[in-house]
């Protein structure tokens, strides 16, 4: 019977993508996008529809940044309240100003994407401690 094992760099870089997917969602603005530098003006109430057409309201935090001589707001994750007059480096398509991203690890982090890696590496882990805990099991047989 041959028995495969994962080592644990095998299991250290799987976590990392795993990790890694909330990032990968705004690769395109990452690599190619403009860098621009906001400005914090004030926590405020939206109204955001969600996927299933009802209304919800939300509490962000607005923030205003130029490129191109043009001034564009952009908002902060839900519920997060940056101080006021803060300094975010926002990256932004420069054909549309409007399509951006924070470069701060809550708003990368923070959403309701990020319930996919939370539910991938509780997975993997399980996985990973059960197949190691079966491979120390089948090796203690081996030994008597």
């Amino acid at each position: 019977m041959k028995v495969f094992s994962i080592n644990k760099w095998a299991f250290y870089g799987i976590c990392i993508l795993i990790l890694a997917l909330p990032v990968s969602r705004q690769w395109k603005l990452l690599a190619t996008g403009k860098k621009a530098t906001g400005t914090v003006l004030e926590f405020t109430m939206i109204v955001h529809e969600n996927l299933g057409g009802n209304r919800e309201i939300q509490y962000v935090s607005e923030i205003q940044f130029t490129a191109d001589g043009h001034t564009y707001k952009t908002y902060g994750p839900d519920n997060t309240e940056y101080e006021v007059g803060r300094k975010i480096n926002v990256m932004y398509n420069p054909r549309d100003p409007e399509q951006n991203c924070l470069l701060t690890f809550s708003s990368i982090y923070f959403n309701d994407y990020f319930i996919l890696p939370l539910v991938l590496i509780t997975l993997w882990l399980a996985f990973y401690l059960s197949f190691n805990s079966y491979l120390r099991r089948a090796k203690k047989m081996t030994w008597k």
